[in-house]
């Protein structure tokens, strides 16, 4: 017996769902590994090891700045991953990738997935998948109209914006960053504008409670260690410094899809025509974050539902067809 899985294995997440049962895994794409290189927890159990664990385990994640940096524990993680979600059977994998991703990056991961004892492995593009996640269908039922979608999945590692016709990805640009190079900007800007040490699993709590559209939000607190002192501290800053100079990936999000209206590709001597701009990834879920990009770039701009899922949902209709 055999089942076919949907594997998204993104920088911050892994997500697997399977046809007729829907998401069944949905984990924190890290490990805790020992001085040896030995992986002691993996996922949410490796987070829980954060602070509890001795000074020789550290957190790792395989996949940094969108690019496989450790194969062995992508390996490891898919292994421990796919037998958790679909224990004991021979597995079929779909997995999105996306343009970005490259393709030493999409050969890295076939072999990982090879490694995990699976069958057939099929890669499938991510912008695509959401573009099914999200029933983009064409709002103009005619064979000659130029019109299409803009997917950006504001991830983790990068923020990429495709425009998508009928299915077909006509044009992709990709800025890497994303999530994580905000991450990078809060942890710097506290250190030094309150020379306080913070931990990025407290920036990414602290992001979840940030407004693009409250115009008084409230101040965030912080714990962390004081950097001259080495002693634990408390902090609260304004959310509107964090906002001002600590989300680059909101800036990178205007810049891409604005980039991809100026340059959409033409047909003959047609220009093609955006319909709908959707926003899908992890990113979209800042408070006000479709309003925001929408009064920038004057655009209607719609925040998918459930975005972090609209990946999942593509590839559940894939594996049903």
């Amino acid at each position: 017996m055999a089942v076919t899985l949907g594997v998204d294995f993104g920088t911050r997440n892994i997500e697997i769902c399977q046809n007729d049962k829907g998401i069944v895994l949905r984990e924190p794409n890290i490990a805790a590994v020992d001085t040896v290189g030995n992986v002691v927890a993996i996922g949410t159990e490796a987070l829980l090891t954060h602070g509890r664990a001795p000074g020789t385990v550290t957190l790792r994640r395989p996949i940094i700045d969108n690019t496989i940096t450790d194969f062995n524990l992508a390996a490891e993680i898919l292994d421990h991953a796919l037998e958790t979600a679909a224990p004991r059977v021979k597995k079929h994998i779909l997995a999105p990738t996306k343009q970005g991703f490259g393709a030493r990056n999409r050969e890295l991961l076939i072999r990982a997935l090879g490694d995990c004892r699976t069958g057939k492995i099929t890669l499938v593009d991510s912008a695509a998948t959401a573009w099914l996640g999200c029933d983009a269908e064409p709002l103009v039922e005619e064979p000659d109209y130029l019109g299409g979608t803009i997917i950006c999945d504001i991830g983790a590692g990068s923020v990429e914006a495709s425009y998508i016709r009928m299915g077909e990805i006509l044009r992709t640009e990709t800025v890497h960053g994303g999530g994580d190079s905000s991450d990078s900007a809060m942890i710097s800007y506290i250190r030094s504008a309150y020379s306080l040490t913070v931990t990025p699993a407290d920036v990414r709590e602290a992001k979840h409670t940030l407004s693009l559209v409250n115009p008084e939000p409230s101040p965030i607190e912080f714990s962390g260690v004081d950097t001259a002192t080495g002693m634990p501290r408390r902090i609260t800053v304004p959310a509107k410094e964090l906002l001002n100079d600590c989300t680059p990936h909101i800036d990178d999000t205007v810049n891409v899809i604005t980039s991809m209206l100026k340059n959409l590709p033409h047909h003959g001597e047609n220009i093609s025509v955006a319909d709908r701009i959707i926003l899908v990834g992890g990113g979209a879920l800042t408070e006000g974050m479709g309003s925001y990009i929408s009064e920038a770039i004057g655009r209607e701009v719609i925040v998918a539902d459930d975005p972090l899922d609209a990946t999942a949902r593509g590839l559940m209709i894939m594996m049903n067809r």
